[in-house]
């Protein structure tokens, strides 16, 4: 797995964390949010049985991606797992905090309810079960270079400044995103 990382975690700031909500994470968890605390994943992917699911990011502590932030929508204690992660469409990948699933990884569907469907027995499986790819230079095209590559290929017509925004915001995302792979 290939991420963009929010930045260095702590050993205090998982702790303070752990103990704020009365959880302990598992080992390789907390070596993950220590080393990265969460970041972006753009072109990552899971294969979940028949489906093929996105990992748009992986949540910090204290970040915009925020663990905490996620808690007004999701039942942790009765789901006995904690959010760490979505996808494209606000489904969460969760990771179990009891001792009877601590570290499975799940998938949940927030509109079945949050139903879970376990992904991995662990989060370190769960890493090496994702698929990134590297993001391309397009993916850094200044908003101008993308206008002209989208009239060299015909389709200055379709032009608009709605579009123009878009590229602009695209851009701003990506500009200094720095793919590195998760080593746990």
């Amino acid at each position: 797995m290939l991420i963009s990382k929010y930045g260095n975690g702590s050993v205090e700031l998982v702790e303070e964390f752990e103990n704020k909500y009365g959880i302990k994470f598992d080992e390789e968890y907390r070596i993950f949010l220590i080393k990265y605390n969460g970041g972006d994943t753009p072109l990552t992917s899971i294969k979940r049985g028949k489906h093929k699911e996105d990992v748009r990011y992986l949540y910090g502590i204290n970040t915009n991606g925020n663990i905490e932030k996620e808690f007004k929508y999701f039942d942790w204690a009765k789901l006995q797992c904690i959010p760490i992660g979505e996808d494209c469409f606000g489904n969460y990948f969760t990771i179990g905090i009891t001792e009877e699933n601590k570290g499975v990884i799940y998938f949940c569907d927030h509109e079945r309810g949050f139903r879970k469907a376990k992904i991995a027995d662990s989060f370190k499986k769960f890493v090496e079960k994702c698929n990134s790819d590297i993001m391309d230079e397009s993916f850094r095209r200044t908003p101008e270079e993308t206008e002209k590559f989208v009239i060299a290929n015909g389709y200055g017509d379709k032009i608009n400044d709605a579009l123009r925004k878009v590229w602009k915001e695209e851009y701003e995302y990506y500009k200094d995103m720095v793919q590195e792979e998760v080593i746990l």
